[in-house]
C-alpha cells in the first residue's frame, strides 16, 4: 500500500480533546435532491475535531491554493464541509462547499511525497471502505497502476497500520454538519428551506410548518429524532425527510 498526502504538517502539532460528535457509519451521496455537507475528520485518537479543509480565500491561511489542511476549525466553517457525490464506477467524488473544489484522485509527486491537490475539473473520485468505528479508508488506483490510500501527514516515512486501521492515520469520519433538502422545488413565494442538523429538522424562512412522523403523528419541532422518514408540511408543499 502506497500513501498519498496533503498538508504541511503543522495542524498536527495541534491537539484538542474530540467533542461528542456523531459520525455516519453508511456515507450520504448527494443529489439534485439533497444535499449533505460534512465535515471529514481524523480518525486518530483525540483528532477528531480536525477536518479537512480548503483554505483557499482563508486568510491567514491560504498559503497553498491548492492542497488541504487538517485544521480544528469551528463546526459551521465552510471551508471545513464536503460533499459527496458518485463518480465512476462506483467512486465518490468530494466538493468543498466554500470553494467548489473537488479533491483530486491523481496524486503530484514532491519529492518524496505524492501530495494530494485540489481541482474544478470533475474527477473518477476515491473508493470507500469501512474500517468499523464509522471510520472509512480513502483510496483510488491511479494511472500508474499503483493503489494510494488519502491520509495527512508532513511526514515523509510513515508504516502502514498493521491492526487498528480504524483509529490510525489513514482512517476518515464523516461528520454529518447541515442536510440540505427540497430546496430546488421550494415555492419562490415561501423561500423555505428545510435542513437537518444534530438530528433536528429545522426550516428557515417560514415559521408556519408542523412535523409529523412516517405513521402520520405530529412531533415537536425541537426534539432530537430517531432514524427515520418525515414528512414537513409547509403552507404550499408538504416535503419528505429522511434522519440517516
Amino acid at each position: 500500500m502506497t500513501y498519498k498526502t496533503f498538508f504541511t504538517g503543522l495542524a498536527l502539532l495541534v491537539s484538542l480533546s474530540a467533542s461528542a460528535q456523531e459520525f455516519d457509519s453508511e456515507l450520504q451521496l448527494s443529489n439534485e435532491e439533497e444535499t449533505c455537507w460534512y465535515r471529514i475528520c481524523c480518525a486518530l485518537p483525540g483528532m477528531e475535531d480536525h477536518a479537512m479543509t480548503d483554505c483557499n480565500g482563508m486568510t491567514p491561511l491560504c498559503v497553498y491554493y491548492s492542497t488541504i489542511f487538517l485544521l480544528p476549525t469551528e463546526t459551521e466553517e465552510l471551508h471545513s464541509q464536503w460533499k459527496l457525490t458518485a463518480g465512476e464506477d462506483g467512486k465518490v467524488v468530494i466538493t468543498n462547499r466554500a470553494t467548489g473544489q473537488q479533491i483530486n484522485s491523481a496524486s503530484v509527486s514532491t519529492d518524496d511525497i505524492n501530495a494530494t491537490q485540489l481541482t474544478y475539473l470533475a474527477t473518477p473520485g476515491f473508493t470507500a471502505t469501512s474500517l468499523g468505528d464509522n471510520a472509512f479508508k480513502l483510496e483510488s488506483v491511479e494511472d500508474d497502476g499503483v493503489n494510494r490510500c488519502l491520509i495527512l501527514t508532513g511526514e515523509e516515512e510513515f508504516a502502514y497500520p498493521e491492526s487498528g486501521e480504524s483509529k490510525s492515520i489513514i482512517g476518515w469520519k464523516f461528520f454529518p454538519v447541515e442536510i440540505e433538502t427540497g430546496i430546488g422545488s421550494a415555492p419562490k413565494t415561501d423561500n423555505a428551506v428545510i435542513r437537518i442538523k444534530g438530528r433536528r429538522i429545522s426550516v428557515s424562512g417560514s415559521t408556519d410548518w408542523q412535523l409529523f412522523n412516517a405513521e402520520g403523528e405530529e412531533m415537536p419541532r425541537t426534539v432530537s429524532l430517531p432514524t427515520g422518514v418525515y414528512m414537513v408540511k409547509l403552507p404550499q408543499k408538504t416535503v419528505k425527510v429522511a434522519i440517516p
